[in-house]
């Protein structure tokens, strides 16, 4: 290389240095925001409850004693939160349900309800969980199985699952007020950012855009490439799960066993526990294939 030979082609040489950085930096700054936002698998892991588990703890509903234990072991990991698929809705031995009550305290934890007319008496919904406004909805009931108050209490959010389809409604109606889908909460979670809704048009949530239809359900697009691997929970009790597989993630413990409902699916048959995992990774990854 030649040596330079003058102040104005020093100078000469970096313009022709700066000037191409500059179009990039303005390139950078104009990529839509959702190209940084990570997938799913970067910021989610499944943990799931399955047939092994059962053999080693008892059959689900595990005691609230083991499911304390293991939701411990999650945040111990250094989880960023958790999404628990089981209902809390009734009350078991009090040992377990305070152990349990005091573990769900000790990170983020998103707990479930689901719409039930029938239910005769549901437990109170804190206003907390549900939204101001008056929304579209394909969902809407009277009653639910709504956590109990004792574990309510220590939620981040309560998320209601009344889908079995690739449509999921975003938002659902209980008791007149508006509440969020756990796929909705979840993504909230993921993305440390609460969502900005927009009624019949689209919700965003941090670096996300979720379309929704004009009774504000999304649709989900599985891909043929999509998976549902998981981290057994009994190998995370037994301590043989390396705990970087969780840290800093959204963690769903979910089961699979031999006992989980079975859907019809565009993957076939499949647990429903495994069908909410594909279609939350659907929906949170942009429904790309």
């Amino acid at each position: 290389m030649p040596p330079v030979r003058s102040a104005a082609l020093r100078f000469r040489d970096l313009t022709m240095i700066l000037v191409p950085l500059k179009f990039l930096i303005f390139s950078v700054v104009l990529l839509p925001l959702t190209a940084w936002a990570g997938t799913f698998d970067q910021d989610f892991a499944v943990v799931y409850i399955d047939a092994r588990a059962e053999v080693e703890f008892g059959a689900v509903p595990l005691s609230r004693e083991v499911l304390s234990r293991g939701i411990d072991r999650i945040a111990q990991a250094g989880a960023r939160g958790l999404v628990l698929k089981f209902f809390l809705d009734q009350a078991k031995d009090e040992r377990g349900d305070g152990m349990l009550a005091d573990s769900l305290s000790r990170l983020p934890t998103l707990l479930q309800a689901r719409l039930d007319n029938k239910e005769a008496h549901p437990n109170v919904l804190a206003s907390r969980f549900t939204l101001v406004g008056s929304f579209n909805v394909a969902a809407a009931g009277s009653s639910a199985w709504i956590p109990l108050p004792r574990f309510a209490k220590n939620a981040r959010d309560v998320g209601f699952v009344d889908f079995n389809s690739a449509t999921v409604p975003m938002i659902e109606q209980y008791q007149s007020k508006g509440v969020r889908s756990l796929v909705l909460c979840a993504i909230e979670l993921a993305e440390g950012k609460a969502a900005v809704l927009n009624p019949g048009s689209q919700i965003e949530i941090g670096r996300r855009i979720i379309k929704v239809d004009r009774l504000n359900q999304a649709v989900a697009r599985p891909g043929k490439s999509q998976s549902a691997h998981g981290i057994s929970f009994l190998s995370l009790m037994n301590g043989a799960v390396d705990a970087s597989l969780l840290k800093n993630k959204v963690v769903i413990l979910a089961y699979d066993g031999a006992h989980a409902e079975v859907l019809s699916t565009p993957y076939g048959p499949m647990g429903a526990h495994r069908y909410f995992v594909n279609i939350l990774r659907s929906i949170y990854d942009g429904a790309k294939d």
